[in-house]
């Protein structure tokens, strides 16, 4: 029973580190990835959706129903920021590189300003089971089942609904999608605003697991930056999926055997080293094994 307990908990912990590094990334999956804006804001966005859950939560509004509205609700910041700045900074990496730290720096001081350092935080719901000696958190096992359907519903969206083939058009060749009839500037504003609500939604289903205050969203840029990148670029959902289990294989054990600090610094290694062997990803690299595989065919 002993020996089981210790192969649950390893792999629940496998489960949970890769759900994190997801739910970290998911929206700069669709916004980096998709569009190949380098959002600096990413963190903040996730920031207003636990403040949005948190004070709706604290208010008596179910925790389900308060994060499906934090979603809304920071894709609706997230349509006005690209009515308003993002637009003009298209095909401008640096500038908007430069333009959504300053949106992160005006949304976190202003979240200190209005609502000040703390938030009371939100109970983790449900309770835990138990197997030998160890326990594990209901919550958590939900989030990986709800970060699991989140990928396979945004991977529908993106493979096999008319939205989706008109948004990989107007990402790879917005001139010809546009002499084709597509309304670019809607996809562009929609895109945009469903990678901020997706970062919202990720941001309110942390919340119970994390302390709420103004700039909790840094611990989340650079595993969201790490994700995205150590995936690609040629397949962005396929490439965080298999980004996020590969460093959870690797930040797991070591975090498991010798602290969350050397797991940590694991997986920063693991990232440098992957980035170094596969530099366009690891989609593009299992892109190419496929295409090698089909030619031999």
């Amino acid at each position: 029973m002993d020996s089981l307990a210790v192969v649950f908990s390893v792999l629940y912990q496998l489960a949970t580190n890769a759900s994190f590094l997801l739910l970290a990334g998911l929206g700069l999956i669709v916004i980096l990835g998709m569009m190949n804006i380098i959002n600096l804001a990413h963190g903040e966005l996730m920031m207003l959706g636990a403040y949005t859950t948190t004070i709706l939560y604290h208010r008596g509004i179910p925790f389900p129903i308060a994060v499906v509205a934090a979603f809304f609700a920071v894709a609706l910041v997230g349509a006005l920021l690209e009515r308003l700045v993002v637009r003009r900074f298209y095909g401008e990496r640096l500038g908007a590189l430069v333009v959504t730290w300053g949106i992160s720096l005006v949304l976190s001081q202003g979240t200190l300003m209005l609502l000040g350092p703390f938030m009371p935080s939100i109970p983790i719901p449900g309770g835990s089971v138990s197997v030998g000696q160890y326990s594990f958190s209901d919550y958590w096992l939900i989030l990986i089942a709800v970060t699991a359907l989140l990928l396979v519903a945004l991977g529908l969206l993106y493979n096999r609904t008319n939205f989706g083939l008109h948004a990989r058009a107007t990402m790879q060749k917005p001139e010809i999608a546009r002499a084709l009839g597509v309304d670019t500037d809607r996809i562009y504003l929609l895109t945009f605003s469903l990678g901020a609500g997706l970062a919202g939604l990720s941001g309110a289903l942390l919340a119970p697991t994390v302390s709420i205050a103004p700039f909790m969203g840094q611990q989340f840029v650079a595993p969201a930056f790490i994700t995205v990148v150590v995936g690609g670029a040629t397949n962005v959902i396929a490439g965080a999926l298999g980004a996020s289990t590969l460093l959870s294989f690797v930040k797991t054990p070591v975090g498991f055997w010798f602290g969350a600090f050397l797991g940590n610094v694991a997986l920063l290694f693991a990232a440098l080293v992957i980035i170094r062997l596969m530099p366009d990803g690891i989609s593009a690299t299992f892109q190419r094994w496929q295409d090698r595989r089909s030619r031999l065919a």
